[in-house]
């Protein structure tokens, strides 16, 4: 017959010590300690991770977006301006500083888009490759079609005011005007296909800022499970609190512990600075993607009204090129760039397209007036839209001492912890 072991009598004194008060006002401040570190280790993840989407967005992806839809709007007026310089009779020679100023600044926008993009290296390469190829054969062409039939002949001829030879010499000139004309606005059609068409350069650019786009946060972004997490571990340490002052008092005939109350006091306000903190953070980078979104709005309104001018100017000045059955339409162009469907819903700018269509049935002065009245107006605009986004992205940013103070919070909770603990722990050890 087998005798079952009897428990020794070390395991005997380890079991009664644990149960004793000393090993019990051990545990519960073992468990204090580690339910402050989880609090504390939550808090600065929540500050750092929100922190992080915010410097994100502000540095990277909110100037990305609006340096690349920027660039198109500047390309489609450097577009416009070819063709206002060129098409009309006797305009030969190069174009206008316009015209250069809107392709340096358009380049020097794609490089940062380039070198700030969220969207990986393939559209970095893709963007870099526009910047450094694709424009500079649409300079090409542009400068082709201002030198077509610069021959030095001038436009009227000498003699063409005396008798019948003046009507013959008229004549020559109109034909041979209406063929410079022709001859330059085909190679303007050769710019503006590599600018405009399906996979030309203004499709390429805005593929790559609706990627772009989609990286901007979602409505309500925040670290909504670290700050979950940070509660959870905060009610845990404030009920731990609450049985260390209930177990103190007991065993101890204290009315009240300081350091427990002191702790209590500083936990719930780390644990609501905390939340408020958060939801603030959270509404600020919402801020600051609306605004994103607003000032990409107008600048895309820019480039569709440039686009629709060019247009205008082609058919005034050049009907018979019939490049409206060659390249999309301003509408073509916000709302399908280079298979992005939707690419204008997405981005929030739904009906921006419309507007600048809309803008040339009002005032007067003539369509070039109204075209340049607009412009006016949506430069205007994007001027104080980009103020408030600028200001919006600066308020989204969490303060950098922000994870400091979170640490500072968790070393006073450790700190009150032992001030409440450690004398109760030495009067068992002396």
């Amino acid at each position: 017959m087998l005798m079952r072991a009897r428990p020794g009598r070390g395991w005997l004194r380890g079991r009664a010590r644990e149960t004793s008060t000393p090993g019990r006002l051990l545990l519960l401040a073992g468990l204090v300690v580690l339910a402050t570190l989880a609090v504390g280790a939550t808090a600065v993840a929540t500050v750092l991770s929100q922190r992080h989407t915010a410097v994100t967005l502000a540095d990277r992806t909110s100037p990305t977006v609006v340096d690349a839809v920027r660039a198109r709007a500047l390309l489609a007026d450097a577009d416009l301006v070819a063709a206002q310089s060129l098409l009309p009779p006797g305009s030969w020679g190069p174009p206008t500083a316009q015209f250069q100023e809107d392709i340096k600044t358009a380049g020097q926008a794609l490089a940062r888009a380039a070198d700030n993009s969220t969207a990986g290296e393939a559209d970095r390469a893709q963007i870099q490759a526009v910047n450094n190829g694709l424009l500079v054969v649409y300079q090409g062409d542009v400068y082709i079609a201002a030198n077509a039939n610069d021959d030095g002949t001038p436009s009227t001829p000498p003699g063409a005011d005396n008798g019948a030879g003046a009507g013959t010499d008229a004549s020559a000139s109109a034909e041979s005007t209406a063929a410079s004309v022709g001859l330059t606005g085909v190679y303007l059609v050769y710019a503006s296909d590599l600018m405009r068409e399906p996979t030309g350069i203004l499709a390429t650019v805005a593929a790559f800022q609706a990627r772009n786009s989609a990286n901007l946060p979602d409505e309500g972004t925040a670290p909504w499970a670290l700050l979950g997490g940070h509660l959870a571990a905060a009610v845990a340490l404030l009920a731990l609190l609450v049985y260390a002052q209930v177990f103190l008092r007991h065993r101890f005939h204290r009315a009240m512990s300081l350091g427990l109350l002191g702790a209590a006091v500083v936990l719930v306000l780390l644990a609501g600075g905390l939340t408020a903190l958060t939801l603030r953070t959270s509404h600020d980078i919402d801020r600051g993607v609306r605004e994103t979104t607003a000032v990409a709005c107008l600048w895309q309104a820019r480039e569709a009204a440039a686009i629709i001018e060019q247009d205008r100017t082609f058919g005034e000045l050049a009907p018979g090129l019939a490049r409206g059955a060659v390249l999309p339409t301003a509408t073509d162009i916000q709302n399908d760039q280079n298979g992005q469907d939707d690419v204008a819903v997405a981005d929030g700018c739904g009906g921006q397209a419309g507007l600048p269509a809309a803008g040339q049935a009002d005032g007067g002065g003539g369509p070039a007036a109204v075209y340049q009245a607009r412009d006016a107006r949506l430069g205007v605009l994007v001027g104080e839209r980009t103020t408030t986004l600028d200001d919006a992205l600066d308020d989204a940013i969490p303060g950098v001492g922000l994870p400091w103070a979170m640490t500072a919070g968790t070393l006073a909770l450790l700190a009150l912890g032992a001030y409440a603990f450690w004398p109760r722990i030495r009067e068992y050890g002396s």
